[in-house]
């Protein structure tokens, strides 16, 4: 994909105004998306996923709830400290966001959080074991895509895989370069989508528009992901230090 034009880039980075925050708490599963939206504070992840497997044995059909599961066992993973638990979680995530999308093929969550596990569990793994993971993973994002053609997280996830594979893989880093613009356009109140862009930004020797980026990620006023925030803003400052050197 070639880069977005300068009148389009300008407006991916002005601070958000396009789509409101999504972090209230979906009607019916307030238990659960209330303790997510949390997670930064101690006990609340571990809340979140309680009440997710609480609701399940009630409801084992509801994809809704499978996907929840899924998506917190994804941030468990990330927080383990070791190989083998990253890997322990990233696997039953991905057992339960298979059974919802099978059981909702037509939600676009159950197919994002499906190629995330996938994809963190190729991170996990090593990216030379994992290139047979690269074709799901993509189809996963295709169709969150489809069901939802403003979904930035879907294309963050993409450059991320453009970025990271070896060219003989797919990999392409100005391809990258396009999704991880498109994330921010799209969904610039998910604050964890500016850093990409602000690094492959620099990777081009493109300094202004990385600081451009980041200033943008301090102008957010209404995180999409609270949780996500302090980290995403505390990395923007610390890249913004290092480029006033």
């Amino acid at each position: 994909a070639a880069a977005l034009a300068a009148g389009a880039l300008a407006l991916a980075v002005l601070p958000p105004a396009a789509r409101a925050a999504s972090s209230s708490p979906a009607a019916g599963y307030e238990a659960i998306d209330g303790p997510y939206f949390e997670r930064n504070l101690p006990g609340k992840l571990a809340e979140s996923l309680a009440a997710a497997r609480a609701a399940l044995q009630e409801r084992p059909g509801d994809a809704a709830l499978l996907w929840r599961e899924g998506r917190d066992l994804v941030r468990r993973g990330e927080k383990a400290s070791g190989k083998a638990g990253k890997l322990a979680d990233y696997r039953a995530a991905e057992a339960a966001l298979a059974r919802a999308v099978e059981l909702d093929p037509k939600s676009a969550d159950a197919h994002f959080w499906y190629g995330v596990a996938m994809g963190r569990r190729g991170e996990t793994q090593g990216i030379l074991h994992s290139l047979f993971l690269i074709k799901p993973i993509r189809a996963q994002m295709r169709a969150t895509l489809a069901l939802d053609p403003d979904h930035g997280g879907a294309h963050r996830v993409l450059g991320e895989i453009l970025w990271q594979v070896p060219g003989f893989a797919g990999g392409d880093k100005k391809a990258a370069l396009a999704e991880f613009e498109a994330a921010v356009r799209l969904d610039p109140s998910y604050t964890a989508n500016y850093e990409p862009l602000a690094q492959a930004y620099l990777h081009f020797h493109r300094g202004r528009a990385a600081v451009r980026v980041l200033k943008a990620l301090e102008a957010v006023k209404e995180p999409k992901d609270p949780a996500s925030y302090p980290d995403d803003l505390a990395d923007a400052r610390k890249t913004l230090a290092e480029l006033a050197r």
